[in-house]
């Protein structure tokens, strides 16, 4: 990988280790600060919310006045406010902390990405965005899971500045390293968001695109929340262990991603990107199909881990599309295709949670199934080139 490829790799993983940092730590939090764990568990909702609402606003700016600089500024932002969580003197201000660190980690990936369409042409960002994601979906990953280590071992404040350290490191790497060849492209003479959104849309695939991503978001990750009571309706597992084998399952569509990225030059080259697409689409749709009759938990791992490998497959071709879509505010195309990403990730729950209601499970399952089979042939068709 280059040079440019690592410090970008270390600021997207910073961002996700930081974003699933606090979620072991809710009950201990909560004892330190004599609130409820229903008001610590706010400090997720405080990272996540100006995460995703943020993120049309740093594109732009980012356009504006450059990709790198933005990223480096977004970096330290996140290192200086993970600190002052780390040493919050009570739990606003812990609360305040995080508020300010999302709203910053969230311009961080679309920056990135679209720092990335800068640097390297179509062809080489297909395998560079690839890779990128196995240090997005590994920090994400392993916050939790060194954050619950390290507080168990050393508390709750230690699980945090680890989330600082990393950041610091990533701020370091950003200015220190200093990356402007070919991911500095010279800010938009577009200066208003609105024309630089304006933009955006005179490219008649962003309607498609976009509603592609909402559409992936909403069906993909719909089912999610609702492992834990499909575990227990079908395989028999009880209440008690629903929990614990559920993130297991869940954590198996991380692992795919992971294998995606690690393998994405050589998945491209045999199937192309028209074809590795469709053939991701249909895997997810197998995958769902497939939940509503195993009947042991660890095929629904097996089964999750295929399907993180077939929706990466989708979702890397429309990222890179994203970072096509207007090369000269190309920030802004990035930043408005993650903010429909995660619109489409708090939409698809309770529609699925409705459909449950309606139909039962397995009518569901079988909906979105349909769906993002449904989505692939429309991705081939109407927004890869």
């Amino acid at each position: 990988m280059s040079p440019l490829s690592l410090v970008f790799g270390a600021c997207a993983f910073a961002s996700g280790f930081a974003l699933r940092t606090v979620d072991p730590l809710i009950l201990p939090i909560a004892q330190q600060f004599d609130v409820t764990p229903a008001t610590a568990a706010l400090l997720t909702s405080a990272y996540a919310l100006p995460y995703a609402l943020a993120q049309p606003l740093l594109g732009p700016l980012g356009d504006r006045f450059g990709k790198v600089r933005c990223i480096q500024a977004c970096v330290v932002v996140l290192a200086i406010a993970l600190v002052l969580g780390a040493a919050a003197p009570s739990f606003r201000w812990l609360l305040a902390s995080r508020l300010l660190a999302g709203a910053f980690a969230g311009g961080l990936i679309p920056l990135v990405l679209a720092g990335l369409g800068d640097a390297y042409d179509l062809q080489q960002r297909q395998v560079v965005v690839g890779r990128l994601l196995v240090a997005i979906i590994s920090g994400q990953m392993l916050g939790s899971a060194c954050a619950g280590l390290v507080s168990s071992a050393f508390g709750w404040r230690s699980a945090l500045a680890l989330a600082a350290a990393i950041a610091v490191l990533a701020a370091a790497s950003s200015w220190l390293a200093r990356p402007r060849s070919g991911a500095s492209a010279q800010p938009s003479a577009v200066l208003s968001f609105a024309g630089l959104y304006a933009h955006v849309f005179d490219n008649r695939k962003a309607s498609w695109l976009y509603g592609a991503v909402v559409a992936e978001g909403t069906l993909v990750f719909a089912p999610f929340p609702y492992m834990g009571q499909l575990l227990i309706e079908r395989t028999g597992v009880g209440e008690p262990a629903a929990p614990t084998l559920a993130g297991l399952v869940l954590a198996a569509f991380g692992v795919g991603g992971i294998v995606y990225g690690l393998a994405v030059r050589r998945i491209i080259a045999a199937l192309g990107v028209r074809r590795m697409c469709a053939t991701g689409s249909v895997a997810v749709a197998a995958c769902y199909a497939g939940f509503a009759a195993w009947p042991l938990w660890w095929l629904y791992a097996l089964t999750m881990a295929a399907c993180g490998i077939g929706y990466y497959m989708v979702h890397n071709c429309l990222q890179i599309e994203a970072t096509e879509l207007a090369p000269g505010a190309r920030g802004s195309a990035v930043a408005l295709f993650a903010c429909g990403f995660f619109a489409g990730q708090a939409l698809g729950p309770p529609l699925f949670g409705a459909l449950t209601h309606a139909f039962g499970l397995t009518p569901a399952l079988l909906a979105v199934a349909v769906g993002v089979a449904v989505l692939g042939r429309l991705i081939v068709s109407k927004v890869i080139a």
